[in-house]
């Protein structure tokens, strides 16, 4: 009874001749979700995936690119390589890559990267937290103040 069954009476798919020479592993791996896409679960992809709708729940890639476009409203716990934001996301973001919030982004949630790049105007509601890996500078402030630091004892001496 479905047309979806039976081959004959689906129609052909289309080709793209700037494809036709290319093989599996050289073609680009974007998926886009457009704007009147509503997906609420689990959302897992590889390669580049472009929100343009509205998602609700997880979203998961181990080398892949999000990019969450103007329209677009995530709901989401994020974990992705990298995170290009130009729309509104409510959750925390885990990005071993980089993340970007451009143009009249919006993000609510924390920020888990050792890169991060913010225009001015975007509204960040959150933390920024640097992922440890190699890439993350050292923190000792300590010998920041060591004049200060050596006369702390020796006026103390002199209060006793």
């Amino acid at each position: 009874m479905s047309t979806f069954l039976d081959s004959s009476k689906r129609p052909p798919l289309p080709t793209d001749p700037a494809r036709a020479g290319q093989n599996a592993a050289t073609r680009s791996n974007t998926t886009i979700l457009t704007a009147d896409c509503e997906f609420k679960g689990a959302l897992a992809f590889s390669g580049e995936l472009q929100l343009h709708g509205r998602v609700e729940g997880t979203i998961e890639s181990e080398g892949g690119t999000l990019t969450v476009g103007e329209e677009a409203m995530v709901k989401a716990e994020v974990k992705v390589n990298d995170v290009l934001i130009y729309g509104k996301v409510q959750g925390n973001i885990y990005a071993t890559g980089r993340v970007e919030v451009r143009g009249k982004a919006e993000v609510y949630g924390d920020i888990h990267s050792n890169r991060l790049a913010m225009d001015d105007g975007v509204v960040f509601v959150g933390r920024s937290n640097a992922l440890s890996g190699k890439n993350q500078p050292s923190s000792d402030f300590s010998k920041m103040f060591t004049r200060l630091g050596a006369t702390k004892p020796a006026a103390a001496a002199k209060a006793d």
